[in-house]
């Protein structure tokens, strides 16, 4: 938040009540959740890449466990990923571009855009919603 020394009393504490109406970084952060599904296999994750979400339908059970452990691994790895930008897109909005790029070098992301890596990782979280079949088995942290 920018400090201007011309404004009076009034506007910054009208500012500062304005910024509390907003999640804090660490809300929003914390809120983060990126997934993905493929071969009847969708993993949701948080931030920190932790699985919080897994659901398998016949497809996926059908597999091989060897099959079906590195599917849900490198299904989390991409989840993981997503999550990633995700957070760095929050940390972009707080506290500027310039700290979220250097954050994301330091993670080992490109230099995606904000705006593509959101928009991927919803839609990744939408795929996991949209799984549907017969019988499916499913389980979630609460978060």
């Amino acid at each position: 938040m920018d400090v201007d020394p011309e404004r009076t009393v009034d506007e910054l504490i009208e500012a500062a009540e304005a910024a509390g109406e907003r999640p804090g970084l660490s809300t929003r952060l914390d809120a983060v959740r990126a997934g993905t599904e493929r071969n009847g296999v969708a993993v949701r994750v948080d931030l920190a890449g932790k699985l919080v979400g897994l659901e398998l339908d016949d497809r996926a059970l059908a597999l091989h466990p060897d099959a079906l452990a590195a599917e849900i691994f490198e299904l989390s790895a991409q989840a993981g990923t997503a999550a990633l930008r995700q957070g760095l897109h929050a940390l972009s909005d707080e506290c500027g571009p310039v700290l979220a790029a250097m954050v994301g070098e330091q993670l080992g992301l490109g230099p995606e855009t904000a705006a593509e890596s959101t928009e991927d990782a919803v839609g990744a979280v939408g795929a996991v919603d949209a799984v549907e079949t017969d019988e499916v088995r499913s389980w979630a942290l609460p978060h």
